[in-house]
């Protein structure tokens, strides 16, 4: 059990630190979903429940957290609902969109690709637009 606890601690350091790095490296921020609830919102093959479930997301978060802040690298969590059913360039969003788990694609405008890439590039948008109302001057009464 700490072994295994160990592992996932050493690999989550490594992914946050690779991270990181790529967005300091290339002048980026990083925007994630937020993970909260994500073993109850996630329906997983039988094979595949035990590697989610004993893996910790709320660290690999919290590395992030932690050395985006020191490498001073805006950090965003932005709310996770409908970014892999939205389309990107239509903004249509539908359960339909999603045909299967792997694969995205619109019944509006056709946009088709895998369902992650579009998920990512929904996710970069929000935290985008969320990224204006942090930054914006505080405005005067």
């Amino acid at each position: 059990m700490r072994k295994e606890r160990r592992h996932a601690t050493c690999v989550n350091h490594r992914v946050s630190k690779e991270i990181v790095s790529v967005a300091q490296r290339t002048g980026r921020g990083i925007a994630v979903e937020e993970l909260g609830g994500i073993r109850e919102r996630v329906r997983l093959r039988r094979d595949q429940r035990g590697t989610l479930s004993s893996w910790p997301f709320h660290q690999l978060g919290q590395h992030l957290v932690y050395k985006a802040r020191k490498a001073g690298v805006p950090f965003l969590e932005v709310d996770a609902a409908y970014t892999s059913q939205r389309c990107p360039r239509c903004g249509h969003t539908e359960r339909a969109n999603r045909p299967d788990r792997d694969r995205f694609r619109c019944r509006r405008c056709g946009l088709a690709g895998l369902a992650d890439v579009v998920a990512g590039v929904n996710v970069r948008d929000r935290a985008r637009s969320a990224w204006v109302f942090v930054t914006a001057p505080a405005s005067s009464p």
